[in-house]
């Protein structure tokens, strides 16, 4: 296997000023891999809009203690994947570090939402019966001593293992860093190892989607409740579906593996290789993002417009009137 030479122009720099090298501003600059950079710009602003409205969302709310903290935490670990992203683009495979730190928070942000997904279900259960039976202890510990306070729940659980595969995604991931192209070949059990860490991680990361579609399921038939944090749950389960096949199949097909060599070439990655990342993962996970952020406008507003027009109604001489609001 050949190694991969760098272009050219990749050890060009692009100076502005004797005193100020610009690196990866994507509005002023030429980027080495075209493709990756254009891509990685425009979901930059897509997901700098996104943080921009979970931040605004946490500001009325009043408080860091909500959900909605774990989006804007996905927002900015995919702000700065995409950052990651035009970095790599603009300085070029001897600067390759700048992909794999974007493949490190590309996975930890699907993580988030997976969780996300798991705490909507949790909510849903508050919002109508003030408590969450994935909250409820599973295993009495009163008699097990010093591990007595221990609280064993379905939310701890499923809780450490989305860590467990989560660690297994990056270690997976990371195995690999380092070697050159003439190398592969001498590593066939570490990149055997690799692939299988990551194929186990990402497994696991799509049967924790299906588990909290069938949780969110058994809540709307057994509990009988009705939420829209439920159906955002539903909503937003292909596109994590579709997220998690693809962090799957990339572990072992050629042409969506970032390790794979065949999809770099002088000039950047494929075209067919940045597409298929940027539909097939980046893009599901902002649909995703952006379903359970709209939450807040249907659930949360309303309610709180609701609780408004009850305390603003006052009680007069046994009459009722409309206190106006302020």
């Amino acid at each position: 296997m050949e190694r991969i030479k760098p272009h050219s122009k990749m050890r060009q720099k692009y100076i502005l000023s004797p005193h100020f090298q610009f690196t990866f501003l994507p509005c002023a600059m030429a980027f080495e891999f075209e493709g990756e950079g254009i891509a990685a710009s425009i979901f930059l602003a897509l997901y700098v809009i996104y943080t921009l409205f979970t931040i605004g969302i946490i500001w009325h709310k009043g408080t860091l203690r909500t959900i909605y903290s774990g989006l804007l935490f996905f927002g900015l670990i995919r702000m700065g994947a995409q950052l990651c992203g035009i970095a790599f683009a603009s300085l070029g495979y001897e600067h390759w570090q700048w992909l794999v730190a974007y493949l490190v928070l590309g996975a930890e942000g699907y993580f988030v939402l997976i969780l996300t997904s798991f705490y909507m279900v949790s909510h849903a259960h508050i919002a109508a019966r003030k408590e969450s039976w994935l909250k409820s202890r599973l295993v009495d510990t009163s008699n097990w001593g010093f591990l007595k306070k221990l609280n064993i729940n379905g939310m701890r659980i499923f809780y450490y293992l989305a860590i467990v595969a989560n660690v297994l995604v990056i270690v997976g991931g990371t195995m690999l860093t380092g070697l050159d192209a003439d190398e592969y070949d001498d590593n066939v059990s570490r990149i055997n190892t690799s692939k299988g860490l990551r194929g186990t991680g990402q497994a696991l990361f799509l049967i924790f989607t299906l588990v909290v579609a069938g949780l969110a399921a058994y809540t709307v038939i057994h509990d009988n409740i009705r939420s829209y944090l439920l159906t955002s749950v539903f909503m937003a389960t292909p596109f994590l579906f579709v997220r998690g096949i693809y962090g799957l199949l990339s572990c072992f097909i050629q042409q969506m593996n970032y390790f794979s060599m065949a999809n770099y070439t002088a000039t950047g990655m494929s075209v067919h290789f940045v597409a298929t990342e940027y539909v097939l993962a980046t893009t599901m996970e902002f649909i995703a993002a952006c379903i359970f952020m709209s939450t807040y406008y249907v659930v949360y507003i309303p309610k709180k417009a609701l609780n408004e027009d009850e305390t603003s109604l006052i009680e007069v001489g046994g009459k009722h009137e409309d206190k106006p609001n302020e």
